[in-house]
């Protein structure tokens, strides 16, 4: 078969509008993706910050009841009166119970300053009347009864049983105070400067832990005050239950070495008993405890002179005048009067003797028990 050749008049169409038309369509979609792009990854981020609204103010809390704070700031401030009231009562008996053993130097010990507080003495417990003035003491070379014999010691226990049935605080009404002990069921030996240097009359309180109780006493006989070696005696009477006291023998001065027991109430032993604090405020039940200390005669100096005074090693300090000081036998050789002291810290304890005590209660014509025999 013959092939027809294409004909002269027939032209070939051109391309171009085709590549043109798609090149520009290319071109529009590159430029509305970049555009989409741009928008979506370079726009301006807008941030909005939402304030979220404050949180609700918590309660207020309930405000006290003004009564009740009231009343409690009145228990506060009466209570603070009440210690402080306990407070000056004790301050006042701590201050009673300094310098009442005498020096060599203020043999008479502190006199009468600051009265006792309303309330610290009870009402008179005794109808002893005094006499009518001071007693003169007799010279202590008196003539005392002479004896022979032993007197029987005790142990430890029968003296120290002794000692607190027989030794009692004093405390005169002009503030003074010391020890004392009783040398006849209603009579109580101290010294004179213990009652602040009273006269027959006087009133002073007496009590103890074996009492129970404090009574009111009465001054019945006084040595006159001087410096010493003067006497410095004084004898209360006081009115107690019958049988609630053993009374101590009087005896004269044992030998050196021999041993002996002070009993009475110092004052730095006292401010450590919580009965002080119960005392100071007006409970007379609330005696403190006797002290005892125990020691040996070193020298009974100036006998010859009538005036025996025991210097002794069982330790005093103020506070013990008054009180006694016996010997292994339970009897009252001497009464604890004042102590010597020297710059080299050194302290000498001296007690009047017991036969001058005896000298003194028997030209007074007081009851008393004297004992003649030894101790052995």
């Amino acid at each position: 078969m013959a092939e027809t050749a294409p004909s002269s008049d027939e032209k070939p169409k051109s391309r171009w509008p085709l590549i043109l038309g798609a090149l520009l369509g290319g071109f529009l979609l590159l430029g509305v993706g970049l555009a989409l792009g741009w928008y979506l990854f370079y726009r301006p981020i807008v941030n909005v910050a939402v304030q979220l609204p404050a949180p609700p103010a918590p309660p207020a809390p309930p405000g006290p009841d003004q009564a009740q704070v009231k009343a409690l700031q009145e228990q506060i401030e009466k209570q603070k009166a009440a210690n402080k009231q306990i407070e000056d009562q004790i301050a006042l008996l701590k201050e009673r119970l300094k310098a009442d053993v005498c020096t060599i130097k203020d043999p008479l010990g502190k006199g009468p300053s600051t009265p006792a507080p309303a309330g610290a003495i009870p009402e008179r417990k005794t109808d002893a009347t005094p006499p009518g003035g001071a007693v003169t003491p007799a010279a202590a070379a008196a003539a005392l009864p002479k004896g022979g014999g032993q007197a029987g010691r005790l142990d430890p226990p029968g003296l120290a049983r002794a000692l607190e049935q027989a030794t009692v605080l004093v405390v005169s009404a002009g503030g003074d105070s010391g020890s004392g002990f009783f040398i006849a069921p209603d009579l109580v030996v101290t010294n004179h400067h213990v009652v602040g240097g009273a006269a027959p009359g006087s009133e002073a309180l007496v009590l103890s832990k074996h009492l129970k109780t404090g009574y009111i006493g009465t001054v019945v006989a006084t040595s006159p005050p001087g410096q010493a070696p003067q006497a410095d005696f004084a004898v209360i009477r006081v009115a107690v239950p019958p049988g609630s006291v053993t009374p101590l023998p009087v005896a004269a001065e044992p030998a050196a070495l021999g041993e002996v027991v002070a009993a009475g109430y110092p004052a730095i032993a006292l401010q450590q008993d919580r009965n002080l604090r119960r005392l100071a405020a007006g409970d007379l039940k609330a005696a403190p405890e006797v002290v005892l200390t125990r020691g040996t005669v070193s020298a009974v100096q100036n006998r010859e002179r009538n005036t025996p005074m025991v210097l002794h090693s069982a330790d005093i300090s103020a506070g013990n005048s008054g009180g006694p000081l016996i010997d292994a036998c339970g009897r009252a050789v001497g009464i604890n009067t004042y102590i010597v002291t020297s710059r080299q810290s050194t302290k000498a304890n001296y007690a009047l003797g017991g036969s001058w005590l005896g000298a003194f209660l028997k030209g007074a014509n007081l009851p008393f028990a004297w004992s003649a025999e030894t101790c052995a």
